[in-house]
């Protein structure tokens, strides 16, 4: 008996269909041009005074 002369049962149809999922977040997603548009970092300036 070779499995290719036995006949497969027809699928059953789909309980949930296929979907995108939806986002979770109210805001568009990044793109590449939005990258390097944050806050800039401040250089840290400070200095040590001895008071003794």
């Amino acid at each position: 008996m070779e499995i290719l002369d036995e006949k497969i049962p027809p699928r059953h149809p789909r309980s949930n269909p296929r979907l995108v999922k939806k986002t979770r977040s109210k805001f568009p997603s990044k793109k590449p041009v939005h990258r390097g548009t944050g806050t800039q970092r401040q250089p840290l300036n400070f200095s040590i005074i001895n008071t003794a």
